[in-house]
């Protein structure tokens, strides 16, 4: 590559950063004022995955300039920009939270925080949320005269820490020969059961935190004895009624129940249930999780969206450093550039926290 061509890379790149940075100021004003315009939240952050992966691999092409080859349109218009809607103001991996819950499929995180509260994770290292335990109230009816009684404001903590949630998706080289919108298609199926596979697992399962992730609903919490009665719909409403009990108890005031989609089925046979319910493959049939719904604290962080055809893997659910030597430390390895494949890489931060005593659950139920 010659000196001539190495500065105009760079200047191509600094343009574009300069209208995306006029773009994200752009949307930003229009948020403030309430607007919204364009595509979907799933079309932008799909969009822009597709529009990486066909410019990987085409010297001097960027992904703006695929965005011209492939969506703009065929009328009498001015040139894409980075801040026109619809144009290459798309390209931005923004909306993720709208990504996770639209489709057919969308995450039982993005779901359950929907009925809670969201918050930006971006700068934040450490984010302490202080709540009211359960019991723990003042104040009370006072005769004339009398003294008004005190409250000691005691307080607890949720603590969210931004956590990766990662996942690198192969595809063959005919991805890019394909139509545009099977493209798409296949990128987001590919792109939202890999991340639902990784986050909704972790977040109905009963493991700690640590450094890699948070910690699952679960944990810590014992779990309710499920009915015996053989009649299913009674068992269903008496372990309907215990998991909501244990939530009330706790201190919350709405529960929302996430189970299985075979336990979902059963839910037809309650007439204008009261209560949120949320299906999710992450959860074992006959486990159904309650949850205190406006308790639940979501975080949204940055999310990065890559592709290459010229990276080497180690193809592995735990990989390796790949090194060179003997032996080598990574194995089995695949080269993108010998195989004519394409990986697109997404990394979210995201975490999620709630009160002590706010989540119930059982297992081995009977409907």
């Amino acid at each position: 590559m010659s000196y001539a061509e190495t500065l105009e890379q760079v200047g191509r790149r600094a343009s574009e950063a300069k209208q995306l940075a006029v773009h994200v100021s752009r949307g930003l004003n229009d948020l403030r004022r309430g607007k919204k315009s364009g595509l979907s939240g799933r079309d932008r952050f799909v969009r822009h995955a597709v529009l990486r992966a066909l410019a990987t691999g085409r010297h001097g092409v960027s992904y703006e300039d695929v965005w011209r080859e492939r969506y703009r349109e065929r009328a009498a218009t001015g040139p894409a920009t980075m801040t026109a809607p619809t144009w290459a103001a798309e390209l931005a991996a923004v909306d993720v939270g709208e990504y996770l819950a639209e489709g057919r499929t969308p995450l039982a995180l993005s779901r359950l925080a929907a009925l809670g509260r969201t918050i930006s994770l971006a700068g934040i290292s450490t984010l302490r949320i202080p709540y009211r335990p359960p019991l723990d109230t003042g104040g009370g009816w006072v005769a004339e005269g009398s003294p008004i009684p005190v409250d000691s404001l005691d307080f607890g903590e949720v603590v969210l820490s931004p956590r990766k949630a990662a996942t690198i998706s192969i595809f063959s080289a005919e991805l890019k020969k394909r139509a545009t919108p099977d493209i798409e298609m296949l990128v987001d199926s590919a792109l939202r059961t890999d991340i639902a596979a990784i986050v909704d697992a972790a977040l109905v399962d009963d493991q700690p935190a640590s450094a890699l992730r948070p910690a699952g609903l679960r944990y810590n919490v014992t779990p309710v004895t499920a009915s015996t009665a053989t009649d299913p719909l009674a068992a269903m409403r008496s372990d309907l009624s215990r998991l909501a009990g244990e939530i009330v108890a706790g201190g919350g005031t709405s529960p929302v129940y996430l189970v299985n989609p075979t336990q979902m089925t059963s839910f037809a046979f309650l007439p204008s249930f009261a209560y949120p319910v949320i299906d999710t493959p992450a959860i074992d049939p006959g486990t159904v999780v309650a949850v205190d719904g406006p308790a639940f604290i979501a975080g949204n962080g940055a999310a990065v969206v890559d592709a290459s055809k010229d990276a080497i893997l180690h193809e592995d659910t735990a990989p390796a450093p790949i090194v060179s030597g003997t032996p080598a430390t990574a194995s089995p390895t695949r080269s993108l550039w010998q195989t004519d494949t394409l990986a697109v890489r997404v990394i979210l931060e995201t975490s999620w926290g709630i009160p002590a005593g706010r989540v119930a659950w059982m297992e081995a139920v009977k409907w």
